[in-house]
């Protein structure tokens, strides 16, 4: 794999905008203009261009020279992407493109709810498995097009640095498979507030110790998160701490304790 990977989210879209404002209850931007506009279509604010900037400039200072930079060919990737401001040649590549929301892609909240409310209980009882209308869920960017990708950096960019400009989404499908998360590690972030990620998010990916420099392993084994933050008025980044994961095996015992932990739905004795 790659010796350092970094998954950039693009800065505040015009989208991200009409979104914040109908979870908070006002739908009044979505209307008969903003609800035809095709998500690829979304620009940066002027919010967005500066989140980009500061995130360009904390990773221009960490001195790592880029191998390969990949760009989703949605138009608020590419203006992150450009304002970054990196030295840097950008490939357009569509696998990490946003994910799919099918029919609800430019639906308020409000619309959703009313319009698919059966659809609405069960994005609220199962955020991985969930799917919009003709749309893709977590599991299914995770297993085709976040494979798909580290397939291809296996192939071409064994130990060589890899910077990616994509989306929130598919910044959490990569977690699951990069990080090995269960269905239920999914959940319970899915679930923190804390492990949000925000626009221009910085998840970087290392297989070298940040502890040790001395050690280096084959795989991907650490992640830190980072993401632009104003403080007294001025831009600074925040540099989480860095995590290490690595793949987990279970016993049939442990298997059946997370088996244990759903209860019998119909009562009684059946299949007898």
């Amino acid at each position: 794999m790659p010796r350092n990977l970094f998954l950039v989210r693009h800065g505040q879209s015009e989208a991200n905008v009409m979104q914040r404002a109908s979870k908070a209850g006002d739908p009044s931007l979505y209307t008969e203009e903003t609800t035809t506009v095709p998500d690829r279509s979304w620009r940066l604010t002027e919010l967005g261009v500066q989140q980009a900037k500061v995130a360009g400039e904390w990773i221009a200072g960490l001195g790592i020279g880029f191998d390969r930079a990949l760009v989703s060919t949605y138009t608020r990737a590419r203006e992150t992407a450009a304002h970054l401001a990196l030295d840097v040649r950008w490939e357009e590549n569509r696998v990490i493109r946003e994910r799919s929301w099918g029919e609800i892609g430019s639906m308020s909240k409000q619309d959703f709810a009313r319009k698919y409310s059966q659809n609405a209980a069960y994005r609220d009882n199962d955020p991985l498995y969930w799917a919009p209308p003709a749309g893709e869920s977590i599991a299914n960017v995770a297993e085709n097009r976040v494979r798909n990708i580290l397939s291809t950096l296996h192939r071409e960019n064994a130990r060589d640095n890899v910077l990616m400009v994509t989306h929130g989404e598919f910044m959490w499908a990569t977690r699951l498979v990069l990080e090995r998360w269960s269905d239920e590690e999914f959940l319970d972030r899915d679930a923190d507030r804390e492990q949000m990620i925000h626009n221009c998010t910085v998840l970087q990916y290392s297989s070298t110790d940040p502890d040790s420099r001395n050690n280096v392993r084959d795989k991907l084994s650490w992640v830190r998160r980072c993401w632009p933050v104003l403080i007294d008025g001025e831009w600074t980044m925040f540099v989480g701490g860095w995590e290490e994961f690595d793949r987990t095996y279970y016993t049939g015992r442990d298997l059946l304790d997370k088996v244990e932990s759903n209860r019998h739905f119909l009562q009684g004795s059946f299949g007898s």
